[in-house]
């Protein structure tokens, strides 16, 4: 990654050019007036190089760079944009805007009322997602963007991308979805209807009507509760476990007998984990407005993406945007099962779709703090690689490929980095998506322009409809799940057909090696020592037809492989579960 950043960047004000007698919300309510505060960065605007990126909860618009006056980069996506980094500010151009009704410079509760010469307060109006994503839209045309590259948005900011998506479908090429999902879950709005509480219930809140109180003061003490709560959601059980455990501040033992005193009438401890939210909640209060948290966090409850079309499928059916959907290991706000749920309903409905669960495993705010695997993802789905396939790559897969049909639509289970995909899209018109588990490879797989899912095979295709492909391609994965039974099966609930392709432990040359030598053997089909291959279960032809037929599954092809003259004279003379060194069969169900 390049340690060079966007330089300073200057924030921008634009006041929306509104309806007459001004923009009427959804719920009623009318603003007679609307600025915007946002910021640009990166190469000079053109029609297909904007990309927009929707701010979490309680972030803001500067997403990269260096404030004016300040010495150093102090975006909350720093490590993301730049010149090289995922998101290539060399090729593309950055627009990032505060949310309405937030407190960074946008229209929202400490904005002046036009009608009364004061700040909003209590009578700023309720208002929707889709009130806030339609600011957006008025901003970017007024900047002269008439689609959008890319539309990128985590949590909160996700939530916003899902509204945008299904509503106004012809707005973007591609979109992405991190760490959210399509509403929130019950445990989410719990926790949120539990922190807004807290403000409204703090004596200083004044009905949100404490701005031109004297003291200045307002409802800090709730805000600072609900920032703590809500902190804790954002990191995982494990970390927060492993960063303080049950450690006590190091200022513990020397804290005067007075303090100690004062603490303890206040029932408060001296664990460093209630040291942290303090810290949290005090930063929290100096920048952030009550009556903002308030209006974000009530919007965000009652968002629900598939309520204005019936259900998430008919929703997602609007959708025309390329999308990738990241859910994050140990994240109890918006859980892994959450983002299976939009990308099932993308692809019920036929639409490109790319999922990927990443395993850092600190929780909600990986997506903020620990960005390379999610950096490599965004830079190849955002992308335009044109991956060159070499003939010897079409000699290995040939008797796969010659059993897929032209124009198919097929499904790679253990994609690897795509070859295979790329083939079959090359040479046969096939639309193919993969699955796979190692991370590398799948950023590559998706780096070379295809739809891919992060599954374990042994656990099922759970984000895959039934019958959803013509064809499924298990290639050389079968000896290495623990269940090859389920897996066979698993193909063909998903598709017509099978093609599965393994090593044949039946070889001619793995025999004479173990019966030679006494060793497993090393080879080309089987490059791996016994103690480090991949490969769990010895299959050989004989064996994989016996299975199949007591699984009820018909072969309907088999294509013996080897490139040794010994083998091929054993293929010859019909010998084929001693002389081949690897199988291509293609299966299916036997019909009723």
């Amino acid at each position: 990654m390049s340690e060079e950043g966007v330089g300073v960047v200057e924030p921008k004000m634009m006041e929306l050019k509104l309806p007459e007698g001004g923009l009427r919300l959804e719920t009623g309510g009318i603003l007679k007036k609307i600025e915007v505060r946002y910021e640009e960065c990166g190469a000079p605007m053109r029609d297909d190089n904007v990309i927009f990126i929707c701010h979490a909860l309680t972030g803001d618009a500067h997403v990269a760079g260096i404030r004016p006056g300040e010495d150093r980069p102090s975006g909350w996506w720093e490590g993301m944009i730049g010149p090289g980094r995922a998101i290539d500010t060399r090729r593309w151009h950055i627009v990032c805007a505060n949310v309405l009704g937030g407190c960074s410079g946008t229209t929202g509760p400490m904005s002046i009322n036009p009608d009364t010469g004061r700040p909003y307060g209590s009578k700023f109006p309720q208002y929707t997602f889709s009130d806030a994503i339609d600011v957006y839209r008025m901003l970017l045309r007024q900047l002269g963007v008439k689609k959008l590259a890319v539309l990128i948005g985590g949590s909160y900011g996700g939530l916003q991308v899902m509204d945008w998506v299904t509503r106004c479908p012809d707005e973007m090429e591609k979109a992405c979805l991190i760490a959210t999902s399509a509403s929130l879950n019950t445990q989410a709005l719990a926790f949120d209807v539990v922190g807004r509480a807290s403000i409204t219930d703090d004596p200083e809140w004044h009905g949100g009507d404490y701005y031109e109180i004297g003291d200045g003061k307002g409802p800090k003490i709730g805000l600072a509760s609900a920032r703590q709560l809500a902190h804790i959601t954002y990191l995982s059980r494990e970390l927060l476990q492993e960063k303080f455990r049950r450690e006590l501040q190091r200022n513990f033992v020397e804290a005067p007998a007075e303090e100690r005193a004062k603490r303890d009438a206040e029932f408060k401890t001296y664990f460093q984990i209630e040291s942290y939210l303090d810290y949290q909640a005090m930063k929290f209060v100096r920048r952030f407005d009550a009556n903002s948290y308030l209006h974000i966090t009530r919007s965000m409850d009652l968002f629900d993406a598939g309520a204005r079309y019936g259900s998430l499928d008919a929703a997602c059916a609007r959708v025309k945007a390329k999308c990738l959907v990241v859910s994050y290991q140990n994240d109890i706000l918006f859980t892994e099962q959450q983002s299976k749920e939009i990308t099932s309903a993308l692809l019920r409905n036929g639409k490109d779709v790319t999922y990927c669960h990443l395993e850092a495993g600190t929780g909600h705010d990986s997506f903020l703090t620990d960005i390379e695997d999610l950096s490599g993802l965004m830079a190849g789905f955002i992308g335009d690689r044109k991956p060159k396939v070499m003939n010897w790559q079409r000699r290995l897969y040939r008797n796969v490929t010659s059993m897929v049909p032209k124009g198919a639509r097929a499904i790679d289970i253990g994609c690897g980095d795509g070859t295979l995909l790329n083939i079959l899209r090359e040479d046969k018109g096939v639309k193919g998506d993969g699955v796979e588990i190692d991370i590398d490879r799948f950023k590559e797989a998706v780096a070379d322009g295809h739809d891919a899912f992060w599954e374990d095979a042994d656990e099922g295709l759970t984000v895959v409809p039934d019958r959803h492909y013509d064809v499924a391609i298990v290639s050389d994965t079968l000896q290495e799940v623990k269940n090859p039974r389920g897996l066979l099966h698993e193909a063909l609930r998903i598709a017509d057909e099978a093609i599965v392709s393994f090593p044949n432990f039946a070889s001619y040359r793995i025999r004479l090696t173990l019966g030679l030598t006494g060793r497993l053997p090393v080879s080309k089909s089987l490059p791996f020592q016994w103690y480090d291959t991949p490969n769990i279960h010895c299959i050989t032809l004989k064996d994989f037809r016996a299975l199949c037929k007591a699984e009820g599954l018909e072969v309907v092809e088999v294509k013996s492989e080897s490139r040794h003259p010994v083998g091929k004279l054993l293929l010859a003379l019909g010998l084929n579960n001693l002389g081949a060194s690897r199988i291509v069969a293609r299966i299916r169900r036997k019909a009723r």
